[in-house]
């Protein structure tokens, strides 16, 4: 007897020992004086880094045990840092509700809810916690950029992703092809980038307020390259191409610099008033460069005069939305918006701009644009955005993909493949999106 008596006693103790700690949730806490705030549901949720949990976290807010309206909430999420914090506001039975979207790492996250009072003081807090799990085959959600409007992304030689968002901040790079997201303090988080490129160790982000930064250590310092541009507010395109060449164009002209915006030239004589877009280089040296009127117009070597190549027959040619030159020295033009029967089509030109042949064409949807932008070629095939909406690939423009079906319309503005051929498009409105072969 004296045994099972010793025993049962060691069982308790076991037990006692292993208690894991208890949420302080509307269940188990004692209705307390004073401001405070308590967790009604939502806690120890289980999906893939960069989803929303299925169901949202709902907090309440009391005052001497009665639930109180109008009181602010700051949520914040781990693994988020430097994002705009959310904050809701208790509705007429003191409560608010929360989607949290999980960030990219794998394992246990938290959040932390913080009760301001009228004059938002911090009163009080409570933690919540979730776990994220490892992504596989298939489309997901950048951890934390869930949401925001994005400008541009951008895979470095480094392997490193980098993100603009379509407002004032940081901008935000991945090191893991594209699951979570970090500011990149190196740079100010003073300014809107519209556009980033690299090319080796060289990056350059145009931005809306301060002109043209350059890194040359794949963005750990950074200069302000803008001085001789005429207004750098002012801003349409950038672009580098393969012999070392830099524009800035904006409404007042072409400007041009051969030592990386060390130096610059107005180099837009021929061309009409106005913003020029599109910039490219042929193999040869000749320059290629969609003007104000929408003309394409082209700049051989050795010659200081721009020339008009349209209109011509082609409506195409005389209404272009884009340029491309690939390695081969192929020429590729993408449609406008307002292309006949609103079809979007690209052409194709091998004889340096000489003639022209069709290489794409498809009927949208009359609600859209037909706009065919972006066209580049990254990891031997092409790709090209198709009025915003999505994102076409094609090894040699017989067979088409449709990257981003599925999606519909969320505003696709800009694409990269990163490291390890993940496919990663950003939009205007839901963030950052990477599809894992």
């Amino acid at each position: 007897m004296n045994k099972l008596l010793f025993l049962a006693a060691a069982f308790f103790l076991f037990n006692l020992g292993c208690k894991k700690e208890v949420p302080r949730t509307l269940e188990n806490v004692v209705p307390q004086s004073g401001l405070y705030i308590q967790l009604v549901s939502g806690n120890y949720q289980t999906d893939t880094v960069g989803n929303k949990l299925k169901d949202s976290i709902k907090l309440k807010v009391y005052n001497n045990g009665t639930p109180v309206q109008g009181y602010s909430i700051q949520l914040l999420r781990s693994g988020c840092e430097d994002l705009t914090v959310s904050e809701a506001t208790t509705d007429a039975n003191g409560q608010v509700s929360y989607a949290w979207y999980l960030s990219g790492d794998i394992g246990k996250q938290s959040l932390r809810a913080v009760l301001l009072d009228a004059n938002l003081n911090r009163r009080d807090s409570v933690g919540v916690a979730a776990i994220g799990l490892a992504t596989s085959h298939g489309w997901h959600r950048g951890g934390c950029l869930q949401n925001f409007p994005v400008n541009k992304v951008t895979t470095l030689s480094s392997g490193r992703i980098l993100a603009s968002l379509n407002m004032a901040g940081y901008p935000y790079y991945s090191d893991d092809n594209a699951k979570s997201w970090h500011p990149l303090k190196t740079f100010s988080k003073n300014y809107v980038i519209s556009k980033i490129l690299s090319s080796g160790n060289d990056v350059f982000m145009a931005t809306y307020n301060d002109g043209i930064f350059h890194s040359g250590d794949n963005g750990q310092t950074w200069t302000n390259i803008s001085s001789g541009i005429i207004d750098v507010l002012n801003f349409s395109d950038l672009a580098y191409t393969p012999s070392g060449k830099l524009f800035f164009l904006n409404d007042y002209g072409v400007f041009e610099s051969d030592d990386k915006g060390q130096t610059w030239n107005e180099n837009d004589n021929g061309l009409p008033a106005g913003s020029s877009t599109y910039p490219v280089e042929q193999t040869n040296g000749d320059l290629f460069i969609i003007g104000s009127d929408a003309s394409v117009y082209k700049l051989p070597v050795h010659t200081g005069t721009w020339i008009n190549i349209g209109p011509t027959s082609s409506y195409l040619l005389s209404s272009a939305e884009s340029l491309y030159i690939d390695n081969n020295g192929n020429i590729f033009m993408g449609g406008p918006h307002n292309a006949p029967s609103n079809t979007g089509s690209i052409y194709e030109s091998a004889d340096n701009g000489i003639s022209w042949s069709p290489v794409f064409s498809q009927q949208q949807d009359a609600s859209t644009y037909s706009n065919i932008d972006n066209i580049s070629k990254l990891n031997g095939n092409y790709y090209f955005s198709f009025g915003g909406l999505g994102i076409f690939r094609t090894a040699n423009f017989t067979q088409y993909k449709d990257m981003t079906l599925q999606f519909g319309n969320i505003g696709v503005v800009s694409y990269t493949v990163a490291a390890n051929s993940s496919f990663v498009i950003g939009t205007t409105g839901y963030g950052v999106y990477y599809y894992v072969p």
